[in-house]
């Protein structure tokens, strides 16, 4: 048996890998495309998403409910084609996921384990110009940031928050409860 936050973050994962045109969607990042916990920008793997579990708070409700607030971060990276912006391209994908986690969660049958979900934070991702995070030359202590291009390729980058709202019954992570 899985706890309920198993069971959402395996939905989540399901319905970001619908995240292609042929859905609708500006970008491509499909089936085997979505990791858990690994970083994805770092690895230059494309296309790609990741989905980071970062916090949970929890608290109990009047019904003797535990009312969890799960904060989730999705990063991603996908490739730049035709004559777009990288910025663009990173503004497409931060859509994209919005619209799949949020307007497509009841495609996921999301809400049958969640109470709300609600995207909290949101950026484009910038890697300095040398490709690395930490230059040898720190004497202006700000190195040269500009959109993705890593590697002689078009990249485009972005990362999202998400706060989801779940109830259990107290002390059973595996029973949704009210």
């Amino acid at each position: 048996m899985k706890t309920i936050r198993e069971q959402i973050i395996e939905r989540i994962i399901a319905e970001l890998e619908s995240i292609t045109p042929a859905n609708g969607y500006h970008n491509y990042i499909g089936i085997g495309n979505v990791y858990r916990q690994e970083s994805v920008i770092e690895k230059n793997t494309i296309p790609a998403m990741s989905v980071w579990e970062m916090s949970e708070s929890r608290e109990r409700n009047k019904y003797g409910g535990t009312v969890r607030v799960l904060i989730i971060k999705v990063e991603a990276i996908v490739q730049v084609h035709g004559n777009k912006h990288p910025a663009t391209v990173s503004n497409e994908l931060l859509a994209d996921i919005e619209t799949a986690l949020i307007i497509g969660r009841e495609a996921a049958n999301l809400d049958e384990l969640i109470d709300d979900i609600q995207d909290i934070a949101a950026e484009i991702a910038l890697m300095p110009a040398d490709n690395e995070f930490y230059p040898d030359d720190l004497s202006n202590n700000t190195p040269d940031i500009v959109p993705l291009p890593i590697v002689d390729r078009q990249l485009a980058g972005a990362s999202i928050d998400f706060e989801i709202s779940y109830t259990t019954a107290w002390g059973d992570p595996y029973t949704v409860s009210q």
